[in-house]
């Protein structure tokens, strides 16, 4: 009798090795669609570090995508209000593609951008598919990055320009108080001899008030000089701001600060014209400012210290208000004088500290005294 067992095995062998054979054919052709794909990768992910403007990156992502099978890209949407809309690749059929062959995506950026992208595939299925797939979803990842940095850097530029409008509108209005301090000077000049101190003092104050309108006009210009730090006479800036405040101070010691002048200039002229109010309305109240040089455990410090009472008629500010935005005790006041010095002051790697009492505010003013 004979049995057909090694038949069978000859047949089996065979299907082994012809399954085998498939196999690694198949190992290999996906090998070499999947070298052909990493290449395009890599020319897609190159294009992250080329300024290219979001709308562009389109065009520029296409040969890549193309090469990947995709015949068609399309897309629209509004752009900072304004409606935009694209197609690159074959028209589009009369006939739509069936969703098998299409990929969409919706993309969004803040209130000002949403796009809608659409990608038609030549094939629904298959290896070629597959890869082609990664490569449209790195391309709109980095359309989306794109388009969010670019409504990132406007919200920062915005917000940049909203805190330099706070400073300047502030500026502006220091700038006014001293006019109208002026003017009460000389509307209270009842002798000749009073009528020429006033002179004086507007004479000794006008280069001061120039100098300061000077910065407000460069400062209102499409690109502001921007100002480096340098060794400053804290004294002779401290004297400057409070005389233009319409104030005349009495100043012990002496203090050499690191810090940009026109930076300096417009946290003491924030600090005295919010100041000055409360000393010429108080009976015999005349400031005394102590300038000294301090060493902290890092650096050495140049420090502002002096004492404001509280002005008749005010209510004072409880200690967590006084340096908040928009809190004030005077009616007409903005309440940014204080928040302004001190935020300048920080900037500079200084601080301005306050301490109230029953009879005013004890004011610390710091700032490096050399450079880090």
């Amino acid at each position: 009798m004979e049995f057909a067992v090694p038949n069978n095995l000859d047949r089996l062998g065979f299907i082994l090795v012809a399954i085998g054979v498939t196999l690694l054919a198949a190992s290999y052709r996906i090998g070499r669609v999947a070298r052909a794909y990493s290449g395009r990768m890599e020319n897609l992910l190159h294009l992250a570090s080329q300024p290219i403007d979001p709308l562009e990156l389109p065009a520029a992502a296409w040969p890549e995508l193309a090469g990947g099978g995709w015949q068609r890209l399309e897309w629209d949407g509004s752009w900072f209000g304004q409606p935009v809309a694209g197609t690159l690749g074959l028209a589009a059929p009369a006939k739509k593609a069936p969703a098998a062959h299409a990929l969409g995506f919706d993309l969004a950026s803040g209130d000002e951008v949403r796009l809608r992208l659409v990608l038609v595939h030549a094939d629904a299925w298959g290896e070629h598919r597959l890869f082609a797939d990664h490569l449209a979803r790195v391309f709109v990842l980095l359309l989306e990055t794109r388009m969010h940095a670019r409504t990132e850097a406007l919200s920062a530029a915005l917000a940049e320009r909203a805190r330099l409008s706070l400073y300047l509108q502030h500026d502006m209005r220091n700038q006014a108080q001293w006019v109208l301090w002026i003017s009460d000077d000389f509307a209270a000049c009842e002798t000749q001899d009073a009528l020429l101190a006033a002179g004086r003092r507007l004479r000794d104050n006008a280069p001061l008030a120039r100098e300061r309108a000077e910065g407000l006009i460069g400062a209102l210009g499409k690109h502001p000089a921007v100002e480096q730090a340098a060794p400053v006479d804290l004294r002779q800036a401290t004297l400057h701001a409070a005389r233009l405040a319409g104030v005349e101070p009495t100043l012990a010691g002496d203090a050499t600060a690191w810090v940009a002048a026109s930076l300096l200039a417009r946290a003491l002229d924030n600090l005295f014209t919010n100041l000055a109010g409360a000393w010429r309305e108080t009976p015999g109240a005349s400031p005394t400012l102590q300038l000294r040089t301090v060493q902290d455990a890092s650096m050495a410090m140049a420090e502002l210290d002096f004492f404001c009472p509280w002005p008749p008629g005010i209510v004072p500010l409880a200690p967590e208000k006084i340096f908040e935005p928009f809190a004030s005790g005077r009616p007409q006041g903005l309440g940014l004088g204080l928040y302004q010095a001190r935020k300048s002051l920080r900037e500079a790697g200084g601080d301005l500290q306050a301490r109230p009492g029953p009879e005013g505010l004890r004011f610390l003013l710091r700032l490096p005294a050399q450079a880090p």
